[in-house]
């Protein structure tokens, strides 16, 4: 456990830290070559992205980011299967206090996730994939999302085409997202 001066109520908002992950398939790779494997050698180096990705957004007005978010994510054959109105729900609450415009859409790729859970169903806890907005204190929006290949870290069965698919997903999930503000 750990013991905190913070006070618990405070609200200053903290980014989340820009932390760089092992390259988890490189790793692998090097595991099965020091068990005599061969395997065709690393091209070009993949673009590493934080575990937690935002973007604050030139989008003033939340029905158009919300649009604009959802046409992306069907385009890019994401489905939504459920937005979780967050802000909503507290303002029920009776908290008035909270940040404004924050959502959690929950998305899948049904056709991927076959071949993701197939070998390690226990991976599902990571299904849906999270996207979220919220907007900050200077009153921009910010979209974000978790990346769905933080699920590696937790394989039981090593399986190289589930990785590929999850480390797709984070590319995919970063090009809509950086696509928001052109």
């Amino acid at each position: 456990m750990e013991w905190s001066t913070e006070d618990e109520n405070d609200m200053e908002y903290k980014p989340p830290k820009q932390t760089v992950v092992v390259k988890e398939e490189k790793r692998l790779k090097m595991q099965e070559k020091s068990r005599g494997y061969q395997e065709k050698p690393v091209e070009e180096e993949e673009e590493e992205i934080p575990d937690i990705y935002e973007v604050v957004v030139n989008i003033k007005d939340f029905q158009e980011l919300d649009m604009l978010l959802r046409s992306e994510l069907e385009e890019a054959n994401f489905k939504i299967i459920k937005v979780s109105h967050v802000t909503d729900g507290m303002k029920e609450q009776g908290r008035k206090d909270f940040w404004e415009n924050m959502n959690i859409y929950l998305i899948c790729r049904l056709s991927d996730g076959y071949f993701i859970l197939k070998r390690n169903p226990h991976l599902v806890g990571f299904c849906p994939y999270r996207v979220y907005t919220y907007r900050n204190k200077e009153g921009f929006l910010v979209v974000g999302f978790v990346k769905p290949s933080i699920a590696i870290r937790y394989m039981g069965v090593i399986d190289l085409k589930a990785i590929k698919l999850l480390k797709k997903h984070d590319l995919e999930l970063k090009k809509i997202l950086d696509s928001l503000n052109n």
